[in-house]
């Protein structure tokens, strides 16, 4: 801000003076200084503050700087935070991500996230997001990990860390867009994400499973194990992208299945077709564009966990699991890691090192290799 005939205020840091308004007249830009005077300072958290002294005396002007430096000195005179409610803040944050394009799933769990926040904040009665500071985070934390969700269990590791960075996300994007004057939590550190051990079918458990269910099940599992695909890649799979004429027995080209019209990590894949899917792929009509189109993954879950009940396994497995299978077989099987990367759709190796699993066969069958080299270089 520009003054006209300022003044540092002796042993003040206040600057006084006449603030110069602008006008266009005739299209000419002008400069016309104002008649009362204002106060110019840094206030305590070491912000630039301007206050008018609604007076034309420059003797009053003085000693209203004086008053001014005298709250200073008392940490009195700090920036207003902007009183946003918490409520409004999220129902903001919620539209914002809406209007980015966000896939539905994804504004989905963004919203189960806020909820859980907005939940929190209810309990503590803090009604003000400026309020919400790094103590509250916090308590949000310890709080996150006394409940449980809808399935009577406590939210994993990753849960606590995922609700975590989309909190801190939602309070920096508001302090981004100045609905609040500070970002609070920049120095909150998130908890170590460590994920739960998910289920992992064995080939055996695979070729059982396959033998005690029929029809689009049975078609829909054999397909998933060995191929690494997601249930809702296969769910809409088309003729159009199961490519026979390549290769010795087929490749599929998979670019469909995320919450849109491209897969969940935004690009496509060719996988070749493995030999216990070609007999499915030979034998199933092709009246219909898509390729199982029978196929629902909420009813084949069910039935997976109903077959898994009656064999014994426990119903602890999920559809998913069929993904894990797939990328131990790759790993056992000596596949190399890029390779199976670009199969499976990720580009992170971590990912796939979650959900490799080394079951007990395996393990042994590993070691018996590792004593017969021993015995014949001796």
């Amino acid at each position: 801000m520009k003054l006209h005939d300022y003044e540092k205020v002796a042993g003040t840091g206040v600057t006084i003076g006449r603030r110069i308004q602008f006008r266009t007249v005739d299209g000419a830009r002008t400069e016309q200084a104002s008649r009362t005077y204002t106060a110019v300072y840094k206030d305590v958290d070491g912000k630039w503050r301007q206050d008018g002294l609604k007076t034309t005396s420059r003797l009053e002007a003085r000693r209203k700087a004086i008053e001014i430096q005298g709250r200073l000195e008392e940490g009195r005179t700090r920036t207003v935070a902007k009183q946003i409610a918490v409520d409004e803040l999220l129902d903001r944050y919620d539209a914002y991500c809406t209007s980015k394009g966000l896939a539905p799933k994804t504004l989905i769990k963004y919203r189960a996230e806020i909820d859980k926040l907005r939940g929190f904040c209810t309990e503590e009665k803090i009604t003000a997001a400026n309020r919400f500071d790094e103590v509250a985070f916090y308590r949000f934390k310890a709080w996150l990990a006394d409940r449980t969700h809808k399935q009577g269990t406590s939210y994993a590791s990753k849960s606590v860390y995922t609700t975590l960075t989309v909190c801190k996300q939602v309070f920096k994007w508001a302090w981004r867009v100045k609905l609040l004057t500070q970002y609070e939590l920049a120095g909150a550190e998130l908890p170590s994400a460590r994920p739960r051990p998910q289920p992992c079918f064995t080939t055996e458990q695979v070729e059982q499973l396959r033998a005690a269910t029929e029809g689009v099940t049975r078609d829909a599992i054999t397909i998933l194990a060995y191929s690494g695909m997601r249930v809702g890649e296969l769910e809409q799979l088309r003729w159009a992208d199961v490519l026979l004429d390549r290769g010795e027995l087929g490749v599929f080209h998979i670019r469909r299945g995320g919450s849109s019209t491209t897969t969940k990590d935004k690009d496509e894949r060719f996988v070749p077709v493995h030999p216990e899917i070609r007999p499915v792929l030979d034998r199933l009509p092709r009246k219909e564009e898509l390729v199982l189109p029978g196929l629902r993954a909420r009813t084949l879950l069910t039935q997976v966990k109903r077959a898994c009940g009656e064999l014994g396994f426990g119903r602890h497995y999920k559809v998913h699991s069929f993904r894990h299978h797939f990328a131990s077989m790759c790993a056992n099987s000596s596949v190399p890691h890029r390779m199976a990367l670009a199969w499976m759709g990720h580009s992170s190796s971590h990912i796939l090192d979650l959900y490799y699993h080394l079951h007990d066969a395996e393990s042994e069958a590993a070691m018996k290799i590792i004593a017969a080299d021993l015995q014949r270089n001796r």
